[in-house]
């Protein structure tokens, strides 16, 4: 869970500047919202996540299974940027 906690504080600023680099100062308010408001969510989806991967096994197999869902995610995450801004 720390790895996602600091990956997320290293990850959210970058993601509101590039969302709010592309749209307009008319609704940049409104840019600013949903993306915060995604963020928000998606941290609580990720907790409810965790929480039943861990669910009714012992520690050492909810550990397993909790680091491994984080090294996935931190690939896609790692992965994602060169991908996307070669669009």
């Amino acid at each position: 869970m720390v790895p996602v906690g600091v990956g997320g504080s290293f990850t959210a600023p970058p993601i509101v500047a590039l969302v709010l680099d592309h749209v307009t100062t008319e609704i940049a308010g409104t840019a600013s919202g949903v993306i915060n408001t995604v963020l928000q969510l998606g941290g609580s989806l990720s907790v409810a996540v965790y929480g039943a991967l861990l669910n009714g096994h012992d520690f050492t197999d909810g550990l397993r299974l909790g680091l491994g869902a984080t090294v996935v995610v931190l690939v896609l995450l790692a992965v994602s940027p060169p991908l996307l801004s070669a669009r």
